[in-house]
């Protein structure tokens, strides 16, 4: 259900969202007592607007990826009249998570997620290299994840409805980046195509018993191995617009400016990264103006951070594993398989 007034999503639905993004997997019982209405309004309203392509839980690889693989940041010069091709042939690629077409030192952005550094090259020679109308490509990989789109929110509902609707469980102590096995790497797929699949339906699609999913999945969300993440079609939402903010921080005041500038509602992502700026910030707001704003603000508050570039998005094609439409409503899933050499069949 829509504001028809204004095309947003109503309060209730952000609040449904909100309270998803707290604990992506949460029964309705728990949201809907989180959000003061009945489990099966809750149940049949996400159904709704899920069926509508505005709202949807996805998962991917958490701290693992990172620490063990390669995640990157690819920037991808083109022939003006080429971006659709060349965005539509990238977005089937498993390794490419997210798409956005920007107005800023790039045509393209892609978040990227490959097994290693030579599977990274392999992209840029045998997907990227290959395309018509690519003309540049420019690689900043991340070292460090300061916040990533599964923390971010909404801000719909309280901190209390928000600590009302998790579930309370701590992470594991010790497990700093625990890797799913790689007889869970089909679970993590399947996980991707809906998030908040039943344990059965999970078994189904892998083939393990439900007794098995049930422990595997709990371990994966518990120890951060996945990251579930309710997204929302960002042209129904009150944030439509991404802003991305490349800039050089002194090495040594990473550390302390990272996390400070994670804390700020407005920032969806802020990673290190090796390039010839070593920060990249991500942020939803309100509008054009808006952007501005939260520039003057950093630099006000962070006189170290020099900001060497920064884009807006003009178009979001792909986000983590899902194809939207112009208006970003999901349409289909791609599985972000990490684990498949780029250029493969």
């Amino acid at each position: 259900m829509t504001d028809s007034a204004t095309g947003l999503l109503d309060e209730l639905d952000l609040c449904l969202v909100n309270a998803l993004q707290a604990a992506p997997r949460a029964p309705w019982a728990r949201v809907a007592r989180a959000i003061e209405v009945s489990p099966v309004t809750a149940a049949r309203r996400w159904e709704r607007l899920r069926a509508q392509g505005l709202v949807w839980v996805t998962a991917y690889g958490g701290a693992f990826v990172n620490h063990h693989h390669c995640v990157a940041i690819v920037g991808v010069d083109c022939e003006p009249g080429r971006i659709p091709a060349i965005s539509a042939a990238l977005a089937e690629q498993p390794q490419i998570a997210s798409i956005e077409h920007t107005a800023g030192h790039h045509d393209m952005s892609l978040n990227v997620m490959v097994d290693s550094l030579a599977d990274l090259s392999l992209l840029h020679t045998e997907v990227l290299g290959r395309l018509p109308g690519v003309r540049a490509t420019h690689s900043r990989i991340v070292t460090r994840f300061f916040t990533e789109g599964s923390r971010w929110d909404i801000r719909a509902i309280s901190r209390e409805q928000r600590d009302a609707v998790r579930s309370g469980a701590p992470l594991a102590m010790g497990d700093v980046d625990p890797a799913p096995a790689e007889a869970d790497r089909e679970l993590l797929l399947a996980l991707g195509a809906d998030g908040r699949a039943g344990y059965g339906e999970l078994a189904r699609r892998t083939g393990m018993s439900e007794s098995t999913v049930r422990r595997r999945v709990a371990w994966m969300v518990r120890t951060g191995a996945a990251l579930p993440r309710c997204e929302v079609a960002h042209t129904y939402s009150p944030y439509p617009v991404f802003a991305t903010f490349h800039a050089n921080v002194p090495s040594d005041a990473l550390a302390r400016v990272g996390p400070a500038l994670a804390a700020l509602p407005e920032v969806r992502m802020c990673a290190a990264t090796t390039s010839n700026h070593n920060l990249v910030v991500n942020s939803w707001v309100r509008s054009i103006a808006d952007v501005l704003r939260l520039e003057s603000y950093i630099a006000q508050r962070f006189p170290e951070i020099a900001m060497a570039d920064r884009s807006l998005t003009l178009g979001n094609p792909k986000r983590m594993g899902w194809i939207l439409d112009e208006a970003g409503r999901a349409v289909r899933h791609v599985p972000i398989d990490l684990w498949r050499r780029p250029g493969a069949d």
